[in-house]
């Protein structure tokens, strides 16, 4: 029998062609939000221009359209503002045009719009705003205004009615009663949080009893491999066990059955039995089995690609009103002083017979250059030779003369410098639109251009000048350009600061930006350790730095890329996968500052002296190979000598900035050639990239900004991981004598074991960092005292970022530990 088919009044909705429909809804989107933004119109308008067109909508049932109306959305907008504002519902009006754009938003998005629910809960809102609204108008003695009142002429009848037969009191408490049970059918977190008031959730044993066990179906076990799809399937009903004398019938029947094939009855049995007639899908036993649908492998829809910005995805970037303008600080170069420094450049050449047939200006922040073109004939050299000259001739300090593309330049500086305002590099569009990994805005150029890099380019970067002359500022520049470029699952930055106050600021970027080792005993020790300020704390860094670099290059091998950068991409297109060991590769930018300070040996013990050995080694090590892994080092020193910059350093930084210093020689230093030393200073510098150098006025922050920044940054949720902290380097490799314990020489203790032990003892807290701190040992030494205090058994093992186990409970029993190492050594 044909089954009857039931009656679908939208059967030509459903079986419409799915491109058509969303464009039919996208169309209904588009209409949905016009009437959205003249329905804001007219209600905006009407809330200013009621009293002028209140005269042609006194009647409530005419609109007098032969009259000029006041409403920016004409006689139309007039007529629905007045409705919807003056008759229903006041204020509360806005909750409309709030409904049709959130209809308008997801039928242009092409989401799902829940008709009922989204046009129940704003009605709502607006009648219980309306009685809202009214009643506070009502307290106030604004029943007319709008027309209405606060609430609309609705709400304002509710109200007066309420408070004639029941008082202020119970409306008051109505209204909020009414106020109360829209947020809890609107709002699923309200009323969540409600109902879990005053519960206590018990916790759930492990050893739960099972239920009763079931009769179950042993089904062949199948492997499926993972497929990137979206498949929805139906969950299967278990089924029950079907007695063997009625046989359950397939819920539909095949056109054509086929019998299944029925042994022979074994001698002795009834061929009439159950066992002999059973239905088709079901066995001897009397057990049913339905079979599901077979599972589809074909791919329907491919997953996204992963965004690592994810696991952070309320952070705001800082906005760029948190820096300055300094726009009193700007100084304008004065025509007058242009035209006597071309006269006295044209007059001091006419001096030793050179031609100049034009001369032009190009006026930048603090510097002016002069592109004189000389006639034909002329010696480039011979310009060069005569700097000094045209220096004395202007009067002017900083005159450097230098070689262009169509010109010779001067270089000659301003009467009046101006201050370059961080805040206008970073708008500039060629920060704004960069493609690079890591753009830094450094400064403006003397051409009148922002100068902005890639530090992946660099790859590394060497920043030297003497005292004073803005080294500091631009470093501060180049980590604000890359905080205000990169999210934080993006970037960490590891500071070493020997001065301890030139980045204790960016302490507070700990929760988002910092890489720390996992070795603070606390929340406030990994605080306070976030900024390395010792010699001890840098080589333990630097040395942790070289563990990470080896570890990304053997993921980069496996993943078989040459650079980070197409490692990242692989992993976000999900070629990668976690169960391999596979992660996202944040950057590391490490910024030094005063790398001199940490390599001066003279006059220093030997152990001061193996660790400076061992800073250089480890930052030439992260220079030679770093880049690769994403690792970028950033060297600042203002000594600028050759004991410090060495030949290696020189060969593995090659992009360098130089800032004024005083002599030629830390000039050729720096710079392989002159010109620093020509430098006007406050930041004033010269860019340096292989054979290319660049004058550039280095971009100017204030303490206060660079405070201002990074407290809005820490104070937004970071990772939620131990203290915090976003990205933990591994442990440093321990030297050739800390290996374990089977390395260790128990018949030559350190001098200081003893303290140590009885320290931890006491304490009954076996930290690394504990001994450093209250005992004023060394990193190094004080990881070898507490590798021998556990192969002496008096703590144990290191469990990660936690103080170790004590072992011993007293220092009576220590003694007896203590006294038989005595023995043993004697």
């Amino acid at each position: 029998m044909p089954e009857k088919k039931s009656f679908r009044p939208l059967a030509f909705w459903r079986e419409m062609d799915p491109g058509k429909k969303d464009r039919i809804l996208r169309l209904c989107g588009l209409a949905a939000g016009i009437f959205a933004l003249v329905t804001l119109l007219a209600v905006i308008s009407y809330l200013f221009t009621w009293k002028a067109d209140m005269s042609l909508l006194g009647d409530p049932d005419r609109l007098d359209l032969s009259r000029e109306v006041h409403n920016a959305a004409g006689k139309g907008g007039a007529r629905w503002g007045y409705l919807l504002v003056g008759r229903w519902f006041g204020l509360g009006s806005f909750a409309i045009v709030a409904a049709l754009a959130v209809i308008s938003f997801r039928l242009l998005a092409g989401r799902d719009v829940k008709w009922l629910r989204v046009l129940t809960m704003f009605l709502t809102g607006a009648m219980v705003s309306s009685l809202l609204l009214a009643l506070v108008g009502h307290v106030a003695g604004l029943d007319h205004l709008f027309g209405g009142g606060l609430g609309g002429s609705c709400g304002s009848n509710v109200i007066r009615r309420l408070v004639d037969l029941t008082g202020m009191a119970p409306t008051l408490i109505l209204v909020l009663l009414a106020v109360f049970l829209w947020f809890y059918f609107s709002s699923r977190r309200f009323s969540d949080w409600l109902s879990g008031l005053g519960k206590h959730v018990e916790p759930v044993p492990a050893d739960v009893d099972e239920p009763a066990a079931k009769p179950s179906v042993v089904e062949p076990a199948v492997t499926l491999a993972p497929v990137y799809s979206q498949v929805k399937e139906e969950p299967a009903k278990p089924s029950k066990p079907v007695v063997a004398a009625e046989p359950a019938k397939p819920a539909v029947e095949p056109a054509k059955p086929v019998a299944p094939a029925v042994p022979s009855a074994p001698a002795g049995n009834d061929p009439q039995t159950p066992a002999a007639t059973e239905a088709p899908g079901t066995t001897g036993e009397g057990l049913e089995i339905i079979e599901g649908e077979d599972l589809s492998t074909d791919i329907q829809q491919e997953l996204p690609r992963i965004d690592v910005r994810d696991e952070l995805r309320d952070y705001r970037f800082p906005p760029l009103t948190l820096l300055d303008d300094y726009a009193n600080s700007r100084q304008e170069v004065s025509e007058e002083e242009l035209k006597r420094n071309n006269f006295k450049i044209r007059a001091t050449l006419k001096t030793y017979k050179i031609d100049v047939d034009n001369v032009k200006a190009v006026v930048g922040p603090t510097v002016t250059l002069y592109k004189v073109y000389p006639a034909p004939g002329v010696k480039i050299a011979a310009i060069r030779n005569l700097q000094d000259d045209i220096a004395m001739a202007l009067h002017a300090k900083g005159v450097r003369v230098t070689t262009l593309e169509d010109s010779v330049g001067i270089e000659v500086a301003n009467d009046h410098s101006s201050i370059v305002p961080l805040k206008a590099m970073l708008n500039d569009a060629s920060f704004r639109e960069s493609k690079a990994e890591l753009p830094v805005a450094i400064g403006y150029t003397i051409t009148q251009k922002v100068k902005v890099f890639d530090l992946t380019d660099a790859p590394h970067l060497l920043v030297a000048g003497a005292t004073k002359q803005g080294k500091s500022v631009g470093l501060n520049v180049l980590i604000t350009s890359l905080l205000y470029a990169k999210h934080p699952s993006e970037l960490k930055f590891v500071f070493i600061d020997p001065k301890m106050v030139e980045f204790s600021a960016y302490s507070h970027l700990l929760k988002h930006y910092l890489a720390v080792l996992p070795s603070a005993a606390s929340e406030s020790d990994e605080i306070a350790n976030s900024i390395n300020k010792t010699p001890e704390q840098a080589d333990a860094i630097l040395k942790s730095l070289c563990v990470e670099m080896d570890e990304r290059y053997k993921l980069l091998s496996m993943a078989m890329v040459n650079n980070v950068k197409l490692y990242n991409e692989k992993y976000k297109d999900r070629h990668l996968l976690p169960t391999e060991g596979h992660k996202y590769l944040p950057y590391i930018v490490v910024v030094v500052d005063e790398y001199a300070d940490l390599t001066m040996t003279a006059g220093s013990s030997g152990d001061a002296k193996a660790r400076a050995r061992s800073i250089s080694t480890s930052i030439i090590r992260l220079a030679q190979k770093g880049r690769a892994a994403g690792i970028h080092v950033v060297l600042a020193t203002q000594r600028p000598s050759v004991d410090v910059i060495t030949g290696l350093i020189k060969a593995n930084f090659p992009t360098r900035i130089a800032f004024r210093v005083f002599s030629n020689t830390d000039s050729r230093t720096i710079l392989d050639g002159p010109g620093a030393e020509k430098l006007i200073g406050k930041g004033d510098m010269i860019y340096y990239a292989g054979a290319d150098s660049e004058r550039v006025q280095c971009a100017f922050i204030s303490n206060d900004e660079i405070n201002t920044v990074n407290e809005f940054i820490g104070d937004q949720i970071g990772y939620r991981k131990s203290y915090n902290t976003p990205y933990y380097l591994p442990a440093p490799e321990p030297d050739q004598a800390e290996d374990g314990t089977a390395m260790i020489d128990m018949k030559n203790l350190d001098e200081r074991f003893e303290e140590a032990a009885r320290q931890v003892v006491m304490t009954q807290r076996g930290s690394t960092s504990d001994l450093q701190r209250k005992l004023g040992m060394g990193y190094a030494k004080a990881g070898r005292v507490m590798d021998q205090l556990e192969a002496a058994g008096i703590v144990g093992p290191q469990q990660g970022s936690k103080p170790r186990e004590v072992l011993i409970a007293d220092l009576n029993e220590l003694e007896g530990v203590i006294e038989a190492f005595r023995n043993n050594q004697a």
